[in-house]
């Protein structure tokens, strides 16, 4: 076991601490922990020593040892996936998430796409005709989203999620059931005949037009089919489901819509109606017993009167649900629509992908700019994208800060007297940095250690409460500072800060100085005055 150097062999500069501090050293109070100082700065002292007499070995095995790690950096690997980082590997939240999926199986997956809108002048109430049907609008251009991908084009109606269609033994009844059958939609405008227009699909019959969910009275069409068919099943569904009219027994947002049903409990009075009063308890999709959209899935800033009634909000909410990726490929999985393109469970999560991209982007110009509302969207796909975007990492940024850092260390360390000049122990102190950096990275990779947006990056948003998209934000995406790569920074800053101190311990020392006696860099002074201190109360 190493053992702390004589005190012949310290620099003669140094003094014990003062008397003052003998008495505590004395007592036991500061023993232990100068006496580690002492041990440790001796092992270390020993440690340097051995290096300097081998040094061409040690350089030669720590380059070939370095380099050799360095090349893990070929095998790093970048988590994106939102759940893996905050969840940890073997937790109880990741069992219990794992549970949830084995007993509810993939039919329960979804993916939630967003709408909310505010006011541009804060505290404005939204629980107008005029907000709801701003936000009607900006539902509409996302509903309509189609994107063209393997040759086909691709609506909501066919990748969102669906509650269940019905088994029905009438063929024709069925097929009709099956085109007209709605997305889960959570939106304030469900409270409306209105919500019928963000639902797509269309069915026909003879002697009738187009039948879609603006003019779908399901107990007047089970009653004009009554006499051509057995629908008993079907009614005794509806009647449990409590369907009802379905959009067309509910009150017109705009009654001059030339389209609102005679059926509207307000078409004939023209009134609009009061929209504090409809949103109240929350609205219903197609169903009123399965599909009770509460208040706070759909409103924000909600205000309330003494006896609880809703008087005002700041905020809506529209939520779109699509199927998972294994949801989409298993509903057109030996369709004749995808049996030319090779499906696969990975073409399906590019759909979605695409759609949602094109969703957020639509819907965020749906309004214009001199409107009185404001339109955010969000989907997973935008997260997803937010974090690959922060993770990827500038090879060019990263170069040129070492490229910086090694000129700075270079130009500072020349000198015009060659004997004092130490640009090259800069030169080398960098790229001996650089290496360990990278060698780091490196081992962590070989390791099986995944890198992630939170520890590689650094970067500047419009503030915590906002979010990089927060509707306060002032600055444009486009022109937001981009992020940093911070690892690599913070370790050639604390690595390179060594090279200078031990270059200034060495440039005070004459020529020829023993290496014992050499002084140490100040900020070892203090560390290593205790250091003597200790030592001649301890031998």
């Amino acid at each position: 076991m190493a053992r702390p150097p004589p005190l012949g062999e310290l620099p003669p500069g140094y003094t014990p601490p003062a008397r003052s501090a003998a008495p505590q050293i004395l007592a036991g109070s500061l023993q232990a922990p100068l006496w580690l100082r002492a041990y440790f700065q001796g092992l270390l002292f020993s440690l340097g020593c051995g290096i300097q007499r081998h040094c061409g070995k040690v350089l030669f095995l720590g380059l070939l040892a370095f380099g050799a790690l360095a090349l893990g950096l070929r095998v790093a690997i970048i988590e994106t996936d939102l759940e893996q980082l905050w969840v940890e590997a073997g937790s109880r939240v990741s069992q219990e998430l794992q549970y949830t999926k084995e007993k509810l199986g993939e039919e329960a997956a979804y993916t939630s796409q967003m709408l909310i809108q505010t006011p541009r002048q804060e505290g404005e109430n939204v629980l107008t005709p005029e907000a709801l049907g701003l936000h009607l609008q900006a539902a509409l251009t996302a509903s309509k989203v189609q994107v063209s991908l393997y040759g086909k084009s691709w609506d909501l109606n066919k990748i969102c999620y669906k509650s269940g269609v019905p088994l029905i033994e009438n063929g024709m009844i069925e097929r009709m059931i099956e085109k007209l059958f709605p997305c889960v939609i959570l939106t304030p405008i469900d409270c409306f005949w209105e919500g019928a227009k963000l639902q797509g699909g269309s069915a026909y019959l003879p002697g009738r037009p187009d039948i879609q969910w603006t003019n779908l009275d399901p107990e007047q069409l089970l009653e004009e089919l009554g006499p051509f068919a057995s629908l008993e099943g079907f009614r005794e569904l509806l009647d449990k489901a409590q369907v009802g009219q379905a959009y067309v027994g509910r009150p017109c947002l705009h009654p001059d819509d030339l389209h609102c049903p005679s059926s509207a409990p307000n078409h004939h009075s023209r009134q609009a109606p009061n929209v504090a009063q409809e949103l109240s308890g929350g609205c219903h999709g197609f169903s009123h017993k399965f599909m009770h959209w509460q208040e706070e899935l759909l409103l924000g800033g909600m205000a309330r009167d003494p006896q609880g009634q809703l008087l005002r909000a700041e905020a809506l909410q529209s939520t779109f649900l699509l199927m998972s990726p294994r949801q989409l490929y298993e509903h057109f999985r030996g369709d004749y629509q995808t049996h030319d393109i090779g499906w696969s469970e990975e073409q399906a999560s590019t759909v979605l992908q695409a759609w949602q991209r094109r969703f957020v982007q639509l819907a965020q110009e749906a309004l214009p700019g001199n409107a009185s509302q404001q339109i955010h969207a969000f989907s997973s796909t935008t997260l997803d994208d937010i974090l690959h975007a922060f993770s990827e990492v500038s090879a060019a940024r990263v170069v040129g800060g070492y490229l910086l850092m090694l000129a700075y260390a270079c130009v500072t360390m020349l000198r015009w007297d060659c004997a004092q000049s130490q640009g090259a122990v800069g030169l080398a102190g960098v790229l001996l940095v650089a290496l360990a950096v990278a060698s780091g990275l490196g081992l962590c990779a070989l390791l099986g250690i995944a890198f992630n947006a939170a520890t590689t990056q650094v970067h500047q948003d419009c503030g915590a409460d906002l979010g990089a998209d927060g509707p306060g934000c002032p600055v444009p995406p486009a022109a937001r500072p981009v992020p940093l790569q911070v690892l690599p920074f913070l370790a050639l800053g604390i690595g390179v800060d060594d090279i200078f101190l031990l270059a200034h311990a060495f440039t005070e020392a004459p020529p020829g100085t023993p290496l014992q006696v050499r002084p140490r860099p100040p900020a070892w002074a203090h560390l290593r005055q205790c250091c003597v201190g200790a030592q001649s109360l301890l031998v």
